[in-house]
């Protein structure tokens, strides 16, 4: 048998290994994800961003077994998360350095949540979300996640920090994407823990904002919104976000909250903004949009977390443009934004909801 050049998306091998074998560092990404995630739940790039250590010295220091430690350790090593050097000692690598809680950009609680507790666990029933159709997540737990995420305190904050992780990062490239700069007032729908809304304030401090999101989530909000100064120019709006929209916007934002809905509540959703913001308000929807064709692309992957986790799903451009016309607007552009987000821009279509 003829091994096909190729560099598997998991954990890394030979280009010339063969078929079988690269199956094998794709299916076994669990020995990959499962060491990272416990030596970011104990902190260890927080520890050695002072300086490199040995797995003893860290061990002594978080009370943990300095054997597994190590070998947890030197598994990360091999994918370039973390180093050995040549005493011995471990140190960080940029890939470790953004598991450190106070990182430009961390996703050390992305990493817990999608590697523990309840996320990790729905993904052991996916095959029956694929024989019935039904969401893992509530085979799994009971529950829907975001019922599950209002009964669980613990789970929301981590859950809610997770995405404002992600958004952080893309709120910051947002600015030089999409100018928003002629907009008096933008409403944010779903908008999470704020840094979203927050960040584009603080580039446009004659801008107000608004933002919409359920009510166990507008703590989070007030205090991200304090810290980022901008508190005083945001209203909050405790409700549901497919109904409880404001009609005061100058243009909406709405990010990663529709691939989290099947079409007909997305739908909802999106006519509800478009009757909001009537014939002149812009919306700025920041999602992935799945290409064609068999090339790697992260929207095919997170399809598959929606998939899981709740009856959304990524779409196609063409799948966009449907949706989005079906609730009045029209597609204007898609500007791509940090992999795997691209900024859908729609225009309202005139007396037309």
């Amino acid at each position: 048998m003829t091994a096909e050049a190729s560099t598997p998306i998991g954990l890394p091998g030979g280009s010339y290994d063969p078929p079988h074998v690269r199956i094998l560092s794709l299916v076994a990404a669990k020995w990959v994800s499962q060491p990272i995630s416990v030596l970011a739940e104990l902190g260890v790039a927080d520890i050695l961003a002072e300086g490199p250590q040995t797995p003893e010295e860290l061990a002594e220091t978080l009370g943990v077994h300095a054997s597994s430690l190590r070998r947890c350790l030197r598994a990360t090593t091999s994918v370039g998360v973390f180093t050995e050097h040549e005493d011995g000692r471990y140190g960080l690598t940029p890939m470790a350095d953004s598991l450190r809680r106070d990182a430009p950009d961390s996703i050390r609680s992305w990493t817990l949540l999608l590697t523990k507790g309840p996320m990790w666990d729905s993904f052991g029933r996916l095959a029956e979300t694929v024989r019935t159709g039904k969401p893992a997540f509530e085979v799994a737990h009971g529950a829907t996640l975001f019922e599950h995420l209002d009964a669980n305190p613990g789970f929301e904050s981590l859950y809610e920090t997770a995405m404002g992780e992600l958004t952080s990062e893309v709120a910051r490239e947002l600015v030089p994407v999409i100018d928003l700069g002629s907009y008096e007032r933008l409403v944010d729908v779903g908008g999470g823990d704020g840094v979203l809304l927050g960040t584009l304030l603080q580039h446009y401090p004659s801008a107000k904002g608004v933002l919409v999101e359920r009510p166990a989530v507008i703590e989070l909000a007030r205090q991200r919104l304090a810290d980022l100064g901008v508190a005083d120019r945001v209203r909050l709006v405790a409700g549901d976000a497919t109904k409880d929209i404001p009609a005061d916007g100058d243009a909406y934002l709405i990010k990663n909250m529709l691939h989290c809905l099947d079409d007909g509540t997305a739908l909802t959703v999106l006519r509800a903004l478009r009757e909001a913001g009537g014939n002149d308000a812009p919306l700025f929807v920041i999602e992935s949009v799945v290409p064609p064709g068999n090339d790697f692309h992260w929207a095919k992957l997170i399809d598959v977390e929606m998939l899981a986790d709740s009856d959304g799903r990524e779409r196609t451009e063409g799948e966009w443009q449907e949706l989005f016309s079906r609730a009045g607007f029209e597609l204007e552009r898609v500007v791509p934004a940090t992999p795997p987000q691209s900024v859908l821009v729609a225009r309202p279509v005139a007396d037309r909801i």
